[in-house]
This record gives C-alpha cells, structure tokens and sequence, in this order.
C-alpha cells in the first residue's frame, strides 16, 4: 500500500513539474528582465535609448517627468490646489435671481431636508453670471465672463476636509419656473504643473454626482437629463418651497495618480529598445516597470535610470 501511494505522489509531481514547464515563457533557470541606458545625459528634445532584454509580459515606463513619476504612482491627495468650478445655466419662464450656489464643510452626507437644513451653507452666488430676465430660454449661459472662465472656491473649504457643493432653488413668487444647470466642472489647479484633476467631470453631471433634495412638495421638482441638473416649480407651490441639488463628498484636494505608459503587452514580441524624447531640461527618474503574468506565478522586475537632459 505504502509503495502504491510513494508511486501515486510521484506521478503527481512529474505531472505538475511538467505543467508548469509547459506554461509559455517559464523556464528552469526563472523569468528576468534587465533594461539599461548607455548615454544617461542627452541635450533636450534628443532622444533617451533604452534597450531592454527578456520577454515579460507587460512592461510600462515612467517617464519621470511631471504626473508620470513612478513614486507618485499611488497618490490620490496632494496639498496646494486651488478649487475652481464652472457651469452654464439655463432659465424658462422666470427671471434670474432664484437659483443659488451653496458649499457647505459640514453635511453629513445624509440626502434628506432635516440633514441638508441643519448644515451650515455658505451662499456663493454672486461669485458667478447667470441667465437675464432677457436671455433665450433654449440658451445655456456660462457662470463665467467667459465660457471657459472657472471661479476659485479654495478660501471657502477646509483644507483636508470633505465638501458638498450644491444648487439650490428656493420658491418665492407663484410662477413657472425650470432652472437647468450643465456642462459643470468642477477641478483641483495646481500651479507647480501637476496635472489638474477632475473632482466633477463635466460628462458626468448627472452619473451620481448628485443626488436631489425636496423639503416640502411631494411632486419630484429636482430631476436630472443625461447631462444636466434641472428643478422645477409651478404656480401651486407653496411659498417657501425648497429644491436642492447636492453632491457627493468633494475632496478639494484629490489628485490623480502618476500614469506610466505601457510599452509592451503579452501580444506582443520582445522588445529589445525603447526611445523617449525630453523635451525639457532637467534631471529624470525614468522607471521600467515589467511584469510576468501567468496562471501559476506573478513576477515584477522594476528598472531605475537618472536621466540628465541639458
């Protein structure tokens, strides 16, 4: 019994052994990459050549270059933006002055009147244009000078510290009333080139972004398109009325991590160089990140090279 057993586990084990050796790429001595980089100074807009060996599966590079740095690959916060918004507006049947643009640092996330009315709400209206008693009702309007103006909402938040933006329409006269808000943007700005970052994305207004808020009729008066925010109202309103429109926690300092580039997928035939043009003096940390990817091991190779550019 005992040998039929010793006999049964070493079939098994030549069987794996011999699986494994059949996976692609897998060889007894291991799986490797090596890039290197034989001139490490270069004038600007020449080109860095790198040349590579071994065949990983994927391989992405960093550039080191501003928002393609392999350290800040995982930062997702960053001190010093300056939070900027912008929108159009859109009003029917009712003159301007009714609609207004709220922030508050202190709302509990909770989309109910009880929740929105005891949150403290800075009112920062005047801070942009909107449609006249004059204007086209079909015409969206910017809440800028012009249509790419953004207006600067930092000193209103908290540094650190979540944020809700919000529009709100409050019933004052017995009217008609269709208010609609679109193309808003909503961006972190940093001045030292780190690339913008989008806390509200102008395509995705209405893609859980925010969320509606009625405190007295029962009738649903705030609504969304495919890309706008709309509240309505009629003549039967009771006086006192209030629509929100509130958002998702904002994070006035969210970034976007470092992006690489990926050179090379499993598609692909080795690739033995690759070249990259700086376009402006400095000194690089340029990063290869290569990885082997298969069903029974997962290896990654990372390649560091201080590119000076004159």
């Amino acid at each position: 019994m005992k040998k039929t057993l010793f006999f049964t586990g070493m079939i098994s084990l030549a069987f794996l052994f011999s699986c494994k050796k059949n996976v692609p790429g897998y060889t007894e001595d291991g799986y490797s990459f090596d890039a290197s980089l034989p001139v490490a100074t270069i004038d600007s807009a020449d080109t860095a050549q790198f040349l590579l060996s071994e065949n990983p599966d994927v391989i992405s590079f960093y550039s080191g270059e501003i928002g393609h740095e392999y350290a800040n690959r995982e930062r997702t916060i960053l001190q010093g933006g300056r939070l900027q918004l912008k929108f159009e507006t859109r009003v029917q049947f009712q003159p301007a002055d009714t609609l207004d643009v709220m922030l508050s640092n202190d709302f509990t996330g909770i989309y109910d009147s009880t929740n929105v009315a005891n949150a403290h709400w800075k009112r920062l209206t005047d801070l942009f244009l909107f449609p006249t008693p004059a204007s086209t009702l079909s015409t969206f309007y910017p809440s800028g000078p012009t249509s790419g103006d953004f207006v600067d909402l930092t000193d209103s938040v908290i540094p650190g510290q979540p944020c809700y933006l919000a529009f709100r329409y409050e019933n004052t006269k017995p009217t008609n009333i269709v208010w609609s808000v679109g193309k808003l943007a909503l961006y972190n700005v940093f001045t030292n080139g780190v690339p913008n970052a989008a806390v509200i994305d102008s395509n995705q207004i209405t893609s859980g972004n925010f969320a509606p808020v009625q405190f007295t009729d029962p009738t649903p008066r705030v609504t969304t398109s495919s890309t706008y925010l709309k509240i309505s109202n009629s003549t039967t309103e009771p006086f006192g009325s209030q629509y929100w429109h509130v958002s998702r926690p904002l994070n006035p300092s969210a970034v976007a991590p470092d992006a690489p580039i990926v050179i090379k997928n499993i598609t692909q035939s080795p690739l033995a160089k690759f070249n990259y043009v700086y376009n402006k003096p400095g000194t690089y940390k340029a990063t290869f990140v290569a990885a082997y990817k298969r069903l029974n091991f997962d290896k990654t190779f990372i390649k560091e090279f201080t590119v000076v550019v004159q």
